[in-house]
């Protein structure tokens, strides 16, 4: 069995807009999702995440001076089970944030204000991601996890819960 870790931060560069904007809008401590595991062979911990216009990976340390944490979960996973995930989040690398997933669920946010339900029009996940999807698709890479089939509406308030309730071993070994 591996440990992975799935977190919530907020941005604590100089003059964070767009982390301020999110956790206005969702009403939360938080504004970002992340994924973390051991690197074996490095001795490392690395940081998966959607951000900076593209999915990235980065050491733990470079992550800590631009991130504060908020709240982090533990899970075991099956060997096979996080070599998918590291499988994923490899050829994700790279893929462009999604722009416009994030104007689209600006406008779920805005017309649930006034009582509209909509699904998010700019459905592109897969061929981009922001980082709440990003984590919701790695985590359908383990055995013990369903996530919601919609998942381009998810948001990291929306993933906060689920997350929050998942068992502490994500895998059937």
């Amino acid at each position: 069995m591996k440990q992975i870790t799935v977190g919530f931060s907020k941005a604590s560069t100089k003059f964070p807009i767009f982390s301020w904007l999110i956790m206005a809008s969702e009403r939360t401590p938080y504004s970002h999702v992340y994924l973390k595991i051991k690197d074996e062979e490095a001795n490392k911990k690395v940081v998966y995440q959607a951000s900076h216009s593209f999915c990235n990976c980065m050491g733990e340390k470079v992550f800590k001076s631009q991130e504060t944490k908020i709240k982090e979960f533990n899970f075991a996973v099956s060997d096979a089970s996080f070599v998918k995930i590291k499988q994923f989040s490899i050829d994700a690398m790279g893929k462009p944030y999604g722009v416009l997933s994030i104007l689209g669920l600006t406008c779920v946010q805005l017309l649930k204000c006034i009582g509209l339900k909509i699904q998010n029009p700019f459905k592109d996940n897969g061929r981009t991601y922001i980082c709440s999807q990003f984590v919701s698709t790695i985590l359908n890479e383990c055995e013990n996890v369903k996530m919601p089939e919609n998942i381009n509406d998810i948001t990291p308030k929306d993933l906060y819960p689920i997350v929050a309730r998942l068992p502490k071993k994500l895998s059937s070994d």
